[in-house]
């Protein structure tokens, strides 16, 4: 809703005041931190595991990869 004032307001007592009703698009939410960061550790674990499993024989990236998100999950300042 928005408030205008219209014409010369100088000669009159109180101002004259229109109110119109305004429709806006409803904008589609932007994808937050946290939700990209959940979507995005499927393909990142899957890839830790592949070179893991293919190339070092042990599970040394992803274990790495777990600790390190699990911290950014708990870690009190996020």
């Amino acid at each position: 809703m928005t408030h205008n004032i219209i014409g010369n307001e100088a000669g009159r007592p109180t101002a004259h005041v229109t109110i119109r009703e305004m429709r806006h698009r409803r904008r589609r939410p932007r994808i937050s931190l946290v939700v990209a960061a959940h979507l995005a550790t499927l393909p990142i674990g899957g890839a830790a595991a592949a070179i893991d499993g293919l190339i070092i024989g042990q599970p040394v990236c992803f274990t790495a990869l777990v600790l390190a998100y699990l911290a950014w999950c708990f870690w009190p300042s996020r």
